[in-house]
């Protein structure tokens, strides 16, 4: 696996061998995944505007030294869709992680993902051997079947109204910093571009209703926090919030602000994400 012609901050147009996906039945669910590389298990969740395809710059980085499982999360992908509840989803992580002999794994979730990650480290620690919690929040607290809020709706609608390719660009160009490298925008909608209306509501209602500010207390894994210094989608105040909410008892916690970059580092700046990552991935060894 790897990249031709890589660029210091940007996604080469020569993307080699990512892994194919595949799929395992969790329950009478299924779900599809892709998967490369021997050694301790690292597991990756996507975001919103995401899919198993979000991390190829990680497995291309990381699979010569991991075992690198990245889930298609239920509704996208080829998952099946499940209830629409922070713990099931987290349960669905955490039976999903079983049945492929996954036992205890180093666990790094984006926004929706880190949301999903953060539930399933509180509430199975045992099985976590070190969480990274990548531009996400606790949740944002929504009294459960609440309507949606008009940042969803809206996204729903654009699903309907844009052909797939123009939703695409529209969340690359939303979620990225200005002036960013126009390769990473095209690839960057060409993943986005694959969402599925029916997983973007299930994962919009589970980012709404989640607050995970009880099962952080939970929490007895090292903790690496990555967020975007120009991020408008996570923004600040709720990135400091999920930090206060990390217990003191905590053996390790690092905070990286990634300057000059928004809500997708792992693309806009793949060299220094993966850097801070190797690092922290190192103490867990």
């Amino acid at each position: 696996m790897g990249l031709v012609g890589g660029t210091k901050n940007g996604i080469s147009p020569q993307l080699m061998d990512l892994p194919v996906r595949q799929y395992v039945d969790v329950g009478g669910v299924r779900i599809s995944y892709r998967q490369a590389g021997a050694g301790p298990d690292l597991v990756l969740l996507h975001g919103l505007a995401g899919n198993a395809r979000t991390w190829e710059r990680q497995f291309d980085a990381f699979a010569d030294k991991f075992r690198i499982t990245a889930w298609d999360a239920p509704g996208y992908g080829e998952s099946d869709l499940v209830s629409t509840e922070i713990e099931v989803y987290a349960d669905t992580l955490a039976a999903f992680t079983t049945a492929l002999g996954i036992e205890k794994f180093t666990l790094l979730g984006h926004s929706m993902g880190g949301i999903v990650a953060g539930n399933a480290a509180g509430r199975f620690p045992h099985r976590v051997r070190g969480l990274i919690l990548s531009c996400t929040m606790l949740g944002r607290k929504q009294t459960k079947g609440a309507p949606l809020g008009e940042k969803y709706l809206a996204r729903l609608s654009q699903l309907d109204e844009l052909e797939p390719i123009e939703y695409g660009f529209a969340r690359a160009e939303s979620m990225t910093a200005p002036g960013c490298d126009p390769e990473v925008l095209e690839h960057f909608a060409g993943i986005a571009a694959e969402t599925r209306k029916d997983g973007l509501e299930g994962a919009a209602r589970v980012i709404s209703e989640a607050n995970n500010e009880r099962v952080f207390a939970s929490l007895s894994m090292p903790v690496l926090v990555l967020a975007g210094d120009v991020d408008q989608t996570v923004t600040k105040d709720l990135t400091e919030e999920m930090i206060a909410a990390v217990p003191k008892t905590v053996p390790d916690l690092k905070v990286h602000y990634l300057p000059s970059v928004a809500h997708a580092p792992y693309m806009e700046d793949p060299d220094t994400y993966n850097a801070i990552l190797s690092g922290f991935l190192t103490t867990l060894s």
